[in-house]
């Protein structure tokens, strides 16, 4: 899997112990001198788990102490980077990482990570959530799905990872997002 290298200030928000996790920051000494690359996939996986850190959903949604429920359909490109997070803190909230079944609604989710498998789908739950007024912050991973109404949009760039968020959406969903990530989007409609 390709080395990505990370843009440093997206590096400075990110809590220094997934950093280590992943080897993106090498401890002093190491024995062969190179951290190990980290794929795409988990680098991904970590602004996913970042955008949840920076992510505020209405206490309905999300009451006090209760876990924090990311999801993702089966076959996704970044489930198995995303199960790394399992049982991560955020924010005081337990992570708790779900594989939904074709077709299952993602209701029970807080955070829904979709690409490109999920096109055919995206319209109905979209439609779906929407009509409902469910606070779930959909990231996607495909630009397709980005430009029919994700919130977030995770994109390569010049082997970089980059993101685009839309305030729109957000706000439709009730959620809000730090300005502290904001101001390292690509951009911000």
């Amino acid at each position: 899997m390709p080395t990505v290298r990370v843009l440093a200030a997206w590096c400075a928000t990110m809590p220094l112990a997934l950093l280590l996790g992943w080897g993106l920051a090498a401890p002093p000494a190491r024995a062969q001198g190179a951290a190990a690359p980290v794929s795409e996939q988990q680098l991904k996986a970590a602004f996913v788990f970042n955008f949840a850190v920076f992510a505020e959903w209405p206490a309905e949604a999300l009451p006090a102490a209760s876990p924090l429920v990311l999801c993702a359909y089966h076959g996704n490109a970044l489930l198995a980077a995303l199960q790394e997070l399992r049982d991560k803190s955020v924010n005081g909230h337990r992570l708790e990482v779900r594989a939904l079944a074709a077709g299952a609604a993602p209701r029970a989710c807080h955070l829904l990570v979709l690409d490109r498998q999920d096109r055919d789908a995206w319209p109905q739950l979209h439609h779906d959530l929407a009509a409902g007024g469910a606070s779930v912050l959909t990231v996607a991973n495909d630009r397709q799905i980005a430009r029919a109404g994700a919130m977030l949009a995770l994109s390569m760039e010049d082997q970089r990872v980059v993101f685009e968020a839309d305030l729109g959406a957000l706000r439709a969903a009730r959620m809000v997002l730090s300005s502290k990530l904001l101001r390292l989007a690509r951009s911000v409609q």
